[in-house]
């Protein structure tokens, strides 16, 4: 551990060296500056802003491509001045935590006298009120940086994210995975923050929720084409207040381009030098914009092939056969659009279509041939989403949104077991659909003369759809269920104290509250509270606190899975001393007396912009999660069901007839025992059903810094850090000793973190980074071992081209390397051929990786 913090701890004095370097003296946030800029590309006139205040300022590059920027002169904020320059444009900006953000205005209605320059403020992720200041922690990932960094695809940009884990529902989990911590059907990426699995995070898209990703509650982020995406918001605390059931860790948000304007190509190329995972991928996004809407339109093709256990010298003689990266065909197509039909009223609409194949392998035997002895699985997934929005300006003070979403993820995975060569085969369906309906309003209620008080308030209706059965035969395991919920939900915004004067301590004081009430028929009610305060200093200073409650429901396969009843010898439960011939009964399978999944969030977080270095920022959030009633298979090793006094209380000795019987009935009945079924035999009972039984600890600490230098002659070079610690523990029921989760195998280590910098001169940009991933402990045996990190060293090169030539105007060229060194995941213990040797949730066995990526926009 300490050598984990060592080096974290270097990396970080090296950010505040960096900080400490000579930078011009700039102005701090609200100072007003003297400016005097002369007509130029509006592109220019924004950056020239942002060094001169010290001010971050997002921009599309497309949105002011070719647009000019009017003289300017006077006394401004960077915000005035941002605003100034903007006028007379379709552009409006947002000032969100010292960040000011540049996107097109939604509508073309006048402002009316007294209405402030940027029209309408955009609502960012962690409130439901536009140009609100939230108090919970939240991450950011514009588009510049994705691209930069030479990642190819959002999942990419999540592995990279130190509070993302890369469990769950994703690519690459291996068999030995317990199935409550991660799994890989179908191919699917999703998003699980701090490690409490992917349904314990939502994942929007322009704010709408899709349909779920097979029997789990996860969302396939892989759908959604990279050439589409703006930037992605990540708050992470709890947000059930705000966006209901499922947000425990917090709350992804993947924000889409908005009124794209031209025509852009882009191919790409990638490849480890190890082999395997060999990646193509082809898009083309259009789109305009006129006086009144805009639409974007993208098609994005991916082929990747899949890395075999031969390919890599620490699984090829311990995992022959396996395979253990899948490849995939990917074909998605994305339409986003807006029309104002009449001033005051827009319609606007997001739809997403998605086709995925896979094909993973693993033997069982040594001899590494699937097709004597193992299994082949080759899926095809197809998502569906549709959500149209309406937004009615009722008065300059009140906006009405109704909004829908219908959405489809289908799943179909056939599985080929051979077993002596001899082929059995299933194809299993999971279809999943969700239908939902929303209104809201938002505005201001009054001022209290330090700003305006503002609410949110609204309620909808949401239905999830499950249906899961074999295609190929009626074996009894069908699933087809539904569960609706209707919901309100209010949230206020109240500036309390606000300063003209620039050298008082408090500039301003925000609070706020949310609360939201859930009704799910047959499995109960819920409400959830949320508080939270923002205090501005006059130092550089902002601190924020929140508190609040959330919720997960339990999820339809969880609910409805079919109860089985599966028989074994009484000796692989551990039973001794039992007469020749007993068996054991284990029952599990579906529980349909779930209820929902609770826990109280707060975090505190601390932000300084100091005054004698204007161009950076450090942000310290500590962040504790209290969950209870948490839904789990109690038993987490059979072996031990019988011989480990922490099951006592979940198993049932020489049970009664009726105990028997009760187990029995309703369930799949599987006699795995050495002889034939005779209840009479029955030594014992395993209860191991989904259960409300866990109650887990979380806390820890999230850091991150930046930093802009800018040279004379040499161009800027803007650097950023970001780090975060875990601690975490869990007791699965009530006899059995409280564990520790984060940094033990599978779960998410103790820390991770990620460094680097973009030098930026011209046309030319050059990205390293440094990603660490650390070391977790092998707890599985009587004797711990340790598993070592894993450090990789990334480096980018991008060149974007502005000629005059028709032929290279537009153009866009990257050259990337990741795992520079090529660092290799530490082995662990395995117990058959068809597992990983190494941690997949947490280990990538990608290696070095090679790309070249090329676009131009016509």
């Amino acid at each position: 551990m300490m050598k984990e913090f060592g080096r974290w701890a270097f990396g970080s004095v090296f950010a505040l060296a960096l900080i400490g370097m000579p930078t011009p003296l700039l102005a701090a946030p609200g100072q007003r500056l003297e400016w005097n800029l002369e007509r130029q590309d509006l592109d220019g006139a924004l950056r020239t802003i942002g060094r001169s205040s010290g001010r971050e300022i997002i921009f599309s590059p497309e949105a002011v491509r070719g647009r000019q920027a009017p003289p300017l002169s006077g006394t401004y904020t960077a915000l005035e001045a941002v605003e100034t320059i903007l006028r007379g444009t379709r552009l409006i900006a947002v000032e969100r935590d010292g960040t000011i953000l540049i996107r097109q205005r939604f509508s073309n209605v006048n402002q009316k006298a007294g209405q402030g320059m940027t029209g309408e403020e955009i609502i960012v992720t962690g409130s439901l009120i536009a140009g609100a200041s939230s108090p919970s922690p939240m991450q950011v990932v514009n588009r510049e940086r994705m691209l930069d960094n030479g990642y190819n695809s959002l999942a990419e940009v999540v592995r990279s994210l130190p509070v993302a884990s890369g469990a769950g529902q994703n690519p690459g989990i291996g068999q030995n995975v317990p199935e409550s911590v991660g799994s890989n059907l179908g191919g699917a990426s999703s998003i699980n923050l701090r490690g409490l699995g992917s349904d314990a995070t939502i994942t929007l898209l322009n704010g709408h929720r899709l349909a779920f990703n097979t029997a789990v509650q996860s969302i396939d982020i892989s759908a959604i084409p990279l050439a589409t995406v703006e930037r992605m918001e990540i708050v992470t605390d709890g947000a059930s207040a705000l966006y209901g059931s499922d947000a425990i860790a917090g709350v992804a948000n993947i924000i889409l381009r908005n009124d794209y304007s031209g025509l852009t190509t882009r191919a790409y190329w990638g490849a480890p030098t190890d082999g395997g995972n060999v990646q193509q991928n082809y898009s083309v996004t259009g789109g305009t914009t006129w006086n009144s809407g805009g639409f974007i339109l993208a098609y994005d093709y991916a082929h990747s092939t899949p890395i075999l256990a031969s390919q890599r010298d620490y699984a090829a003689t311990r995992s022959p056969g396996l395979t253990l990266y899948p490849g995939f065909d990917r074909h998605n197509l994305l339409l986003s659009g807006h029309q104002d039909i009449v001033p005051g009223l827009t319609f606007s609409v997001d739809g997403l279509y998605g086709e995925r194949k896979t094909d993973r392998a693993f033997a069982s035997s040594d001899a590494g041939d699937y097709q004597v002895q193992g299994l082949r699985r080759t899926t095809n997934t197809r998502t569906i989403s549709v959500a149209p929005t309406i937004e009615f300006e009722a008065n300059p003070d009140w906006k009405i949104t109704f909004s829908g979403v219908y959405a489809e993820d289908r799943t179909l995975a056939k599985s080929d077991n051979y077993w002596d060569g001899i082929l059995s085969s299933t194809e299993l369906c999971y279809c999943n659909k969700a239908f939902s309906l929303e209104g809201i309003a938002r505005g201001t209620l009054f001022d209290f003369g330090a700003g305006p008080v503002k609410a949110a308030v609204g309620g909808g209706y949401r239905k999830n759809y499950l249906h899961s059965y074999n295609r190929l035969v009626d074996n009894g395991q069908s699933i087809e269920a539904s569960q609706d919920n209707r919901y309100g939900f209010l949230e206020i915004n109240a500036p309390i104290v606000r300063s003209e004067d620039g050298g008082a301590f408090v500039q301003s004081l925000i609070l706020s509250g949310a609360v939201r009430y859930e009704d799910y028929p047959g499995i109960g009610d819920v409400a959830t509270p949320k508080f939270g305060a923002v205090l501005a200093t006059g130092y550089g200073m902002t601190l924020k606190f929140s508190w609040g409650k959330s919720f997960k429901a339990p999820t339809l396969y969880q609910l409805h899975s079919v109860q089985a009843a599966d028989i074994y010898d009484i000796e692989i439960f551990g039973g001794s001393a039992y007469p020749t011939g007993t068996v054991g009964l284990y029952s599990g399978g579906g529980n349909p007396d779930l209820k929902p999944e609770r826990s109280k969030n707060w975090t505190a977080s601390a932000i300084f912009q100091p005054a004698f270095s204007p161009n950076s920022k450090i942000e310290v959030t500590y962040y504790s999660i209290r969950y209870r009633d948490r839904i789990v298979t109690p038993v987490t090793y059979i072996t031990q069901a019988l011989s480990n006094p922490i099951y006592a209380d979940l198993v049932s000795i020489n049970p009664t007839t009726d105990e028997i019987n009760a187990a029995l009935g309703g369930a799949l009945f599987f006699n795995n025992s050495s002889g034939p079924w005779d209840l009479s035999k029955v030594g014992a009972i395993i209860y191991s059903q989904y259960a409300n039984a866990a109650r887990q600890r979380i806390s820890g600490v999230d850091v991150s810094l930046s930093h802009r230098i800018e040279f004379d002659q040499m161009g800027e070079i803007s650097f950023w850090a970001n780090g975060s610690y875990i601690e975490s523990r869990q007791r699965l029921s009530a006899l059995q000793p409280e564990t520790e989760l984060a940094g033990s195998l599978f779960f998410p280590p103790h820390l991770r973190g990620v460094a680097g910098f973009t030098w930026e001169n011209g046309p030319f940009r050059l990205t390293p980074v440094v990603n660490y991933v650390g070391g977790v402990k092998d707890r599985r045996a009587t004797v711990t071992y340790d598993v070592g990190s894993m450090t990789t060293f990334d480096l980018t090169t991008r060149l974007k081209i502005d000629s005059e030539s028709p032929i290279f105007r537009g153009m866009d060229i990257s050259l990337s390397a990741q795992n520079v060194f090529n660092d290799k995941p530490a082995l662990i213990s395995t117990t058959s051929v068809s597992q990983t040797p190494y941690d997949s949730a947490n280990y990538s066995p990608w290696g070095r990786y090679i790309s070249f990526s090329i676009s131009k926009s016509w």
